[in-house]
């Protein structure tokens, strides 16, 4: 039986993800966390290109980042999908830039776009701060300005919407922009905007792209914005040529929002008059107890998770001594844990902020126990994700790194695309050989071998052109930043899978699962956050946050509190626990 067959067989089994997959026309499918979304997304469009989609005519399967991008499209392979040119599988910026704005630039009259260069965080950054310091006084207020602005572009907003944030705004947008334009730079909101004006605009771009991608598939789709909703409409709704959508996703899970992200978009598509929606409720992941928990944060009216797993166990811990005395039960719930048998990379402690996961995670360390942070020097991409990967390979070996060279050898040959050789392989594997016993080389040698060795040829490829962002931000920071001086083995850190604590945010634990979670910082103020008490939008992004951070366990949940918040200004605010908390029913 081959690796399709056996999938497809697999979700018979289920009959509401088989509803989904054998449903004609466009789907929505709205699927709660480890209800098997992505396995789904992944069965449907390899049944598809095997027996819906002749060639030369392909699909084009979008989602958020780089590495959900990854995961599908290794999900896809192993299912036995043969590659074409008309396959598209990637980032909606990736959509946007490779299969709308270079092929189309000229003909829409716009050639100087057919080759684009994204700008760095740092020349972003730069931008913004000159913008802002032209039309604002020195000492005025701007904290808000740049979150605001990009609120604003990744929404499309209207002259209306953006009247309200007063005059001097919307001029630093346009100043913003023109800055980047000014040096033939674009970041990413310009690209996906770019992109929707050429297909709602241009009928011969309709018309291509929908004769090239008759069927579209979306992951995540509540994350991915008003720009790509637009796109949809554009190519799948709003005109006499359609492509036939198949999309997935929950809003109960939509934790973006400070992105422009809104995810009542999704419920708009379900209920949409050619949208067949199906709803998911199985959970394969959580145990009983955490689904019966997580079915009190969900709204009214939907329908509720259910689970085939026994077990499961939700509970609050009281900590007296505040954040402090949190992160010394954290420690002690560690130990716990290892002496019940579970691996240190099965526990997952999740903050509410950044702060916070430095602050515990070095508490762990102190008590000889190896946690992780990720850094934000760079975005996880197929290409960071590589050379990481590299690294640890390189010097902790398969045992301790958790990678393989076969993978390591497939992504290469990813990378290098068409260019690639046997001879590629082999001098990749004898350059990581070298650095078995050089682990405290500098990581920026490392990189400068790749680079040499037919990485940087291979970033020169439009398909690439985010990767090759992100690896100018990764080299900047090794060369001259937070990273400097890093040895292959530390950096090697980074990117190991196994024997540590990963310590996140909740934001940033969306997409993972661990055996156990603990939860720290749940006092009202913190969780929710203080500002949106009075603001609808902004509390219930936070429960959804909670709701995605008890979601990520499989077994065991383990929330702490301390019924006070203290500020950077050092005052107490006794506010007792979250009043999440007495929602699920843990505090009274």
């Amino acid at each position: 039986m081959s690796a399709l067959s056996a999938s497809i067989r697999q979700l018979k089994t289920n009959q509401r993800q088989w509803e989904a997959f054998t449903t004609e026309g466009h789907c929505a499918v709205l699927a709660p966390p480890g209800s098997g979304k992505t396995k789904l997304l992944a069965t449907r469009l390899a049944y598809d290109l095997a027996n819906k989609i002749p060639r030369p005519q392909g699909a084009a399967c979008i989602t958020l980042t780089n590495a959900a991008a990854g995961e599908l499209r290794q999900r896809v392979e192993d299912l036995g999908v043969e590659g074409r040119s008309t396959l598209f599988l990637g980032t909606v910026h990736g959509f946007a830039l490779r299969r709308v704005i270079e092929p189309f630039a000229a003909v829409v009259g716009r050639p100087e776009l057919t080759k684009i260069t994204i700008a760095s965080t740092r020349q972003c950054t730069q931008a913004y701060d000159q913008a802002i310091a032209e039309i604002f006084a020195p000492g005025e207020d701007t904290r808000n300005v740049r979150s605001t602005i990009e609120i604003n572009r990744q929404r499309l907003a209207s002259e209306h919407d953006w009247s309200l944030a007063g005059e001097k705004v919307p001029e630093v947008a346009r100043r913003y922009e023109a800055k980047l334009r000014a040096q033939g730079l674009h970041d990413f909101l310009d690209i996906v905007a770019i992109a929707v004006e050429f297909v709602e605009q241009h009928t011969v771009v309709r018309k291509v792209l929908t004769a090239e991608y008759p069927h579209l598939y979306v992951d995540e789709y509540q994350d991915l914005a008003p720009g790509l909703d637009r796109l949809v409409r554009a190519l799948c709704f709003d005109y006499t040529v359609n492509s036939e959508l198949f999309a997935v996703g929950d809003p109960d899970q939509a934790v973006f929002a400070f992105t422009g992200t809104r995810p009542e978009l999704l419920h708009d598509l379900a209920r949409h008059s050619q949208v067949t929606p199906v709803e998911l409720e199985h959970n394969y992941r959580c145990g009983q107890e955490i689904i019966r928990i997580a079915n009190l944060m969900r709204r009214r009216g939907q329908v509720l998770i259910t689970s085939n797993r026994d077990g499961g166990h939700v509970s609050a811990v009281f900590c007296p001594g505040g954040l402090s005395d949190q992160y010394v039960q954290v420690v002690n719930h560690v130990r716990s844990a290892q002496q019940r048998g579970i691996p240190l990379h099965e526990i997952a402690v999740i903050c509410p902020q950044n702060r916070q996961c430095e602050e515990v995670a070095n508490v762990l360390r102190n008590s000889d126990i190896q946690a992780f942070v990720r850094e934000t020097d760079y975005r996880l991409t197929t290409v960071t994700a590589f050379v990481e990967g590299c690294a640890a390979w390189a010097t902790l070996g398969r045992e301790l790194s958790g990678y393989r060279l076969g993978d390591q050898l497939r992504r290469w040959r990813s990378i290098v695309g068409a260019r690639w050789s046997q001879a590629d392989d082999v001098a990749l594997v004898e350059l990581l050989m070298g650095y078995a016993d050089q682990p405290d080389t500098p990581m920026e040698q490392l990189v400068a071998a790749l680079m040499a060795g037919g990485l940087e040829r291979a970033l020169e490829q439009v398909s690439l052109a985010d990767d090759a962002l992100e690896m100018r931000q990764m080299i900047e920071s090794l060369t001259s930043g937070s990273m400097r001086g890093l040895t292959v083995q530390q950096f090697a850190g980074r990117a190991r899978k196994l024997d540590r604590v990963e310590v996140t945010t909740m934001t940033s634990s969306k997409g993972r699962e661990f055996d156990v979670v603990l939860l720290i910082g749940a006092d009202e103020d913190s969780i929710p956050y203080y500002l949106s008490h009075n603001n609808p939008e902004q509390l219930a992004e936070d429960r959804r946050k909670f709701y995605v951070s008890i979601t990520r366990a499989r077994d065991e949940v383990r929330v702490f509190y301390s019924g006070f918040v203290v500020t950077r200004y050092h005052r107490v605010i006794q506010k007792g626990p979250s009043r999440f908390l007495r929602e699920i029913g843990l505090v009274s």
